[in-house]
């Protein structure tokens, strides 16, 4: 083809739209197809079908030859049942036949005794006649059924015989007509074999068309044939099949499927058992199939090339979309704009130009685009000089055997050499010390001959000399270039001798805990441990576990507390190796607590031993108070003790001179016996006062416990001629403390009251004990006095020990009450008002009753 036949060809080849000349490309190729395919698959589909069909028709001759056995079983089980019904056995016992044979019964329209009235398989026709025979085959008894006559040939026929004496179902002619012969044995009550029971069941249309009445189509047909006659005998549909037959007139009408009975091989018949399928209705359905299949094709073929056409319109438009971007992009990235786009025509062509067009300008702007790119590259250039210069970093340029070619500013400051005098220079000989110099120089001829590419940088950490020989700590970066083709390093060189300082410090820092003689853990929100130092073996050992395991879950409940609350908690830890205590500081950034531990057992044992010495000392300040108190402990006693002997000696008298009655007696001897309770009780509460015990905290209840004291300072209140005020709670005030060491408590308090109150008339004096709950919720004792009341000067040392505004006091008095109130962890405070007198007021927590405290 010549070019002019080309241009031609193109120009008409422009103007033909794309979608146009898609349509007519698929209508072709699809009717190609389609004809090409037509045939093949036409073939193949007939192929198939003509197998499928013949499978078909065998699995229906099947099932149609299993139906016509199962209802012929039906006859056989009506046939057994009948000949073992209690009527039949009940007649036989009854009845008895002459041997000659004389004797036969004919039931016509009416019930035989032997037959049950209630139908024994439901669904299952009757058979046209029941016949009763002896023993010896003679048919003794006949019940018709049916109106059908009874064949007339069936006394002498053979079947008949034969059936009798195999007793089993039996397919015969009788009279030229087929029938089932069904014979069962019957017995009398007794069980003795009287005959038999002959079913007779007509091989009709009716019985072939029962037997096939569970399939739904009623296109075929099931027939039995005579296979020496070849002809029909009979037929489910004697409307389409009439007997007597031939078989070789249904060959072109129906296609023929026959079988043999396997089941009657003692049959005096050849019979057979045929099936009978339209050959019009299968002829239909193949070119139905194949009508379906073209018409499938078709759409196919239409689908095909509708999704072609519309491929290609979609094509269109995105290549008429990709047109306008090219347009577009050469009106804005180059700034020359194409000519306008053609209204119509094969746009597939269009673009073919466009993109021509558009190449050239790429060309063009590539050479403008390559001269300002050089440009930029020397303005970078530029650029990069002033970075090195500005650099804090030494920047060393080498070549490949470690001579210097550039150096920086920064470089020529901290070297103290100028460029001039560095150039041409080996590196390592005037920046390094010796050892750093050969490792140098060896790094740099390993880069030189490395094999990868591209090289990548390298980092290390060499000692330096400056210009005072000074040796400075430098990390050293050597980052490998290629220059027209020629292998340049560039070396960082960053002082990092501060760095150095501060990982030593950070360093230090770390090693710590490890230095720390007390145990030092870190524990995660988890409960592993992440950290222990050595001292905290003992600790671990408590856990029984190890580093990086977890702690015990009462600890792992600590731990998240600790965090939760975001609050240091301390606890302690009672081990075999000592007594521990723990203080739990949460660090909830990082979610972890740090456990510092000391080791308390030596502090503890000290405050064990300062306890007992204080111990001591309050117990020889009772026996001081007790010392002060004996006089009015002994009148105390006395008044009981007094008593005691005035109503013995009264009853003694009263018996030695037979004078008042029994009840008089009775009423002293009682009396004796309050005086003596009365004198136990004092002595009881001198005891506890004197007697060094353990501390035991109990419940107490402060106003029985107020009372009680008084009891035991009554004489020197009476004494004293003080006036006594109990102001008392009006609920019960229950604190957890130990009663002896309060009661020493409130005594100092009260005799403290009545020093202050002493020198003043009869009754002048006023003293008020009461009790109650303060502001802040504890329960509170206050003892009040009617005195001169304390100095301001002496209120800030009232607790000091060995401090007393008393001519002959010790100064102990108030320090031991201070320190039984603290040990209780309540606290005491005074008040007082010159000339007025002062007040004491001692504050215990309340004891709140919790589930655990009862269960304590």
């Amino acid at each position: 083809m010549s070019a002019k036949q080309k241009s031609s060809w193109r120009s008409w080849w422009r103007q033909v739209p794309l979608p146009a000349a898609a349509l007519v490309i698929g209508l072709l190729a699809g009717f190609l197809a389609w004809v090409a395919i037509d045939r093949q698959q036409s073939a193949a589909l007939s192929a198939i079908f003509e197998k499928v069909l013949e499978n078909q028709l065998h699995q229906v001759a099947r099932e149609s030859l299993i139906r016509f056995d199962q209802h012929r079983r039906s006859y056989t089980y009506l046939a057994r049942l009948l000949a073992n019904h209690r009527r039949m056995a009940a007649y036989l016992e009854i009845t008895i036949w002459p041997d000659d044979g004389s004797e036969y019964h004919i039931y016509h329209g009416r019930r035989p005794p032997w037959v049950p009235r209630e139908r024994i398989i439901p669904g299952v026709a009757q058979p046209s006649h029941m016949l009763l025979t002896d023993d010896h085959g003679r048919v003794r008894e006949t019940y018709y059924v049916t109106d059908d006559p009874l064949p007339a040939s069936l006394r002498d026929d053979p079947a008949l015989q034969m059936a009798v004496s195999r007793q089993h179902a039996l397919l015969t002619l009788i009279d030229d007509e087929p029938f089932l012969v069904v014979a069962e044995p019957v017995q009398d009550d007794q069980h003795d074999a009287m005959g038999s029971l002959v079913l007779l069941v007509p091989l009709d249309s009716t019985f072939m068309a029962a037997a096939q009445q569970s399939v739904a189509s009623r296109q075929n047909i099931t027939a039995l044939m005579d296979a020496d006659a070849q002809v029909v005998l009979s037929s489910s549909n004697p409307l389409e099949i009439e007997v007597g037959t031939r078989i070789e007139d249904l060959r072109d009408q129906y296609v023929l499927t026959t079988q043999s009975f396997s089941d009657y091989d003692d049959s005096d018949l050849n019979m057979l058992f045929a099936t009978l399928v339209p050959r019009a209705l299968y002829r239909q359905t193949g070119q139905a199939i194949l009508d379906l299949q073209r018409q499938q094709r078709a759409i196919g073929a239409a689908v095909i090339v509708g999704i072609f056409v519309l491929l290609f319109v979609l094509l269109s438009a995105r290549i008429n979309r990709s047109l306008r971007r090219l347009q577009d992009f050469a009106r804005r990235a180059m700034g020359e704009p194409l000519a306008p786009l053609e209204p119509s025509g094969n746009r597939l062509i269009q673009l073919e130009d466009r993109i021509h067009d558009v190449i050239e300008l790429v060309l063009r702007a590539r050479d403008e685009t390559r001269h300002r790119h050089e440009r930029e590259l020397r303005q970078l250039e530029a650029l990069r000089i002033g970075v090195m210069e500005a650099s804090v970093d030494s920047i060393v340029t080498v070549d490949a055997e470690g001579k210097i070619i550039d150096f920086n500013p920064t470089a020529q400051k901290v070297f103290s050499r100028s460029l001039e005098q560095a150039a041409g220079k080996s590196l390592s000989g005037l920046v390094f010390d010796e050892p750093s110099g050969q490792f140098f120089d060896c790094l740099i001829a390993r880069l030189g001959n490395s094999a990868d590419q591209p090289r990548s940088p390298v980092q290390v950490e060499l000692t330096t000399l400056d210009g005072e020989g000074e040796r400075h700590a430098m990390e050293v970066v050597i980052k490998p270039i290629e220059l027209d083709q020629r292998l340049l390093f560039t070396v960082y060189l960053r002082d990092i001798e501060e760095r150095k300082q501060r990982e030593a410090e950070i360093r230090a820092l770390a090693a710590f805990p490890e230095e720390s003689p007390n145990p030092i853990l870190r524990v995660n929100r988890r409960g592993v441990i992440t950290y222990a130092n050595a001292p905290s073996q003992p600790l671990l050992d408590y856990w029984q576990c190890r580093p990086l395991q977890t702690l015990p879950i009462y600890w792992r409940d600590q731990v998240e507390f600790v965090l939760a609350s975001g609050r240091t908690q301390e606890v302690e830890v009672a081990s075999d190796d000592g007594l521990f205590s723990l203080l739990m500081v949460p660090v909830q950034d990082l979610d972890y607590v740090n456990i510092y531990a000391r080791d308390i057992t030596a502090q503890r044992r000290a405050e064990d031993a300062l306890q007992q010495r204080q111990d001591e000392l309050v117990h020889v300040a009772r026996l001081s108070t007790m010392g002060e108190m004996s006089t009015g402990i002994a009148h105390e006693l006395n008044q009981p003790l007094s008593a005691i002997a005035n109503f013995a000696n009264g009853c003694a008298r009263r018996l030695r001179l037979d004078i008042g009655g029994k009840d008089e007696l009775l009423n002293a001897l009682a009396q004796i016996s309050t005086q003596a309770g009365r004198a136990a009780e004092i002595i009881k509460r001198l005891r506890n006062l004197v007697t060094r015990q353990h501390r035991v905290r109990e419940e107490v209840e402060l106003n029985q416990l107020v009372s009680e004291t008084c009891a035991l300072l009554a004489h020197d209140l009476r004494k004293q001629q003080v006036a006594v005020e109990k102001r008392f709670a009006t609920r019960e005030l229950i604190v957890r403390a130990d009663t002896v060491q309060i009661e020493q408590a409130l005594i100092n308090l009260i005799r403290n009251a009545l020093d202050a109150m002493r020198g003043m008339s009869p009754l002048e004096g006023r003293l008020i004990i009461s009790t109650g709950v303060s502001d802040q919720g504890m329960a509170s004792i206050s003892v009040s006095d009617s005195g001169a009341g304390i100095h301001p000067t002496d209120m800030e040392h009232l607790f000091d020990a060995f401090f007393t505004t008393k001519e002959t006091g010790m100064g102990m008095g108030l320090a031991i009450t201070q320190t039984i109130i603290d040990d209780h962890h309540g606290k005491i405070h005074a008040e007082s008002w010159p000339g007025k007198g002062s007040t004491f007021t001692i504050e215990l927590p309340l004891h709140v009753e919790t589930p655990e405290s009862l269960a304590s």
